[in-house]
């Protein structure tokens, strides 16, 4: 290929462009690939200039561009209009502009011409581009590699929206199939140790995983509040209980104040994440900050990366998003797991029945969890040392994987070989 330029289409949702800029960082500066053209919905452009802000060493190497909104894209009003949002610049917004912008850059009459595709494994259309156009494709998975084979149940939907998102998936697991048999590479954020099975059941998809955020800004695509740290340095070794819910789930009020008074009934310090766009925290925070105290510290962004690494952290509540799975178990800390949609609810059967390194919530009445189950909880998973060794075992096997001789390392390394092939 001479040269390469790397052509990188996320799916436009946080957890999936994160890892695929730390892959572009690592394919740009570790790796010395040429070029790379970074894709995104205009909606992010603030977030990922500003996660690229300090990279001044890889700004020559990595370009970025914006797809701008389709007009009115959305004319859904639920708590699922990020859903809707994601589903219309991936599915629709994006491939047109994807295909302007190669036919652009590949009618130059310069070396500069893309000479691969880097696709979120999600979106299923650009494969078939790569073909159409002569060039070589690669598909990416920021979620575990048994969602290649799985689809989990979308519970949180109302049947309309059910009906419409199950026609976009059916559709979706066509093309997905189409484009792995297209594919030069299937690459996946995750490891053999993790999902043996699945590897073995797939073997054309490769882990490269974990890809966590090689310095404490890439990545991060939200204004994060640091003092965070010092008042977590206040605080005893392992007894810290770190609350975060991602990017997109919400909490009901119902839910939000069960939560609240089951952090309160622990009696144990915690860090709870509470997004600025969480309206259900409004009239609910103040009378329960002056009853915790010092004991607790709401922010409405935190360093995960650096949170999950300090010393007094004892466990993770969360949504099982992959990327705080990933983080957490590279840290070695166990988790509590509140899924709310998607591969949420596989990543939960993972870490609850197949790794042992959490245990998740018995909803009441199939609807809520209560602050007597949320306490129950987290005193049986910090009252069992199984956990949290499970959790060191398999930080271990994680770090090992990316080190020098490991699946994750040589498969990576394959991967930067053939491009500069």
């Amino acid at each position: 290929m001479g040269n390469p330029h790397v052509l990188v289409l996320p799916f436009p949702a946080h957890g999936h462009i994160t890892p695929l800029l730390e892959l572009s960082h690592c394919l740009a500066l570790k790796h010395g690939i040429f070029k790379i053209t970074f894709v995104y919905p205009e909606h992010y452009h603030h977030m990922v200039t500003h996660a690229l802000a300090t990279k001044e060493s890889i700004d020559h190497r990595i370009h970025l561009f914006s797809v701008p909104n389709r007009p009115n894209s959305s004319d859904q009003e639920s708590t699922n209009d990020h859903l809707w949002q994601m589903i219309d610049d991936g599915f629709f917004s994006m491939p047109d502009k994807v295909n302007e912008l190669i036919e652009q850059v590949n009618a130059r009459e310069s070396s500069d011409k893309f000479t691969c595709i880097v696709a979120d494994q999600i979106l299923g259309w650009p494969m078939q581009i790569a073909k159409e156009m002569g060039i070589q494709g690669a598909t990416f998975s920021a979620t575990a590699a048994i969602w290649f084979v799985v689809r989990s149940q979308f519970r949180s939907l109302s049947m309309t929206e059910l009906l419409t998102v199950m026609k976009l998936f059916f559709e979706y697991a066509y093309t997905k199939n189409k484009s792995l048999q297209l594919a030069n590479w299937a690459l996946c954020n995750s490891t053999y140790e993790l999902e043996h099975a699945t590897f073995d059941t797939e073997p054309k998809i490769r882990p490269i995983g974990p890809l966590l955020a090689s310095n404490n800004s890439l990545g991060n695509l939200r204004p994060e509040e640091l003092t965070c740290l010092k008042w977590l340095d206040q605080q005893p070794p392992d007894s810290v209980i770190y609350v975060a819910f991602g990017t997109t789930a919400f909490l009901d009020q119902t839910k939000f104040q069960e939560l609240a008074m089951g952090l309160e009934l622990t009696n144990r310090p915690f860090l709870w994440v509470v997004r600025s766009d969480n309206n259900s925290s409004n009239d609910l925070l103040q009378g329960f900050k002056d009853r915790v105290g010092s004991r607790g510290l709401i922010v409405s962004w935190a360093p995960q990366q650096q949170v999950v690494q300090h010393h007094s952290i004892a466990c993770v509540l969360f949504h099982c998003g992959w990327n705080s799975t990933l983080e957490a178990l590279s840290n070695g800390i166990p988790l509590l797991c509140w899924s709310h949609f998607a591969d949420q609810f596989l990543n939960e059967k993972y870490i609850c029945n197949v790794w042992e390194v959490g245990l998740g919530f018995n909803q009441a009445d199939g609807k809520i969890i209560t602050r007597e189950e949320i306490k129950n909880k987290v005193e049986e998973l910090l009252g069992s040392e199984k956990y949290k060794a499970n959790a060191l075992a398999h930080k271990e096997n994680l770090r090992n994987s990316i080190k020098q001789g490991g699946c994750s390392y040589n498969n990576l390394n394959s991967f930067v070989e053939w491009l500069q092939i």
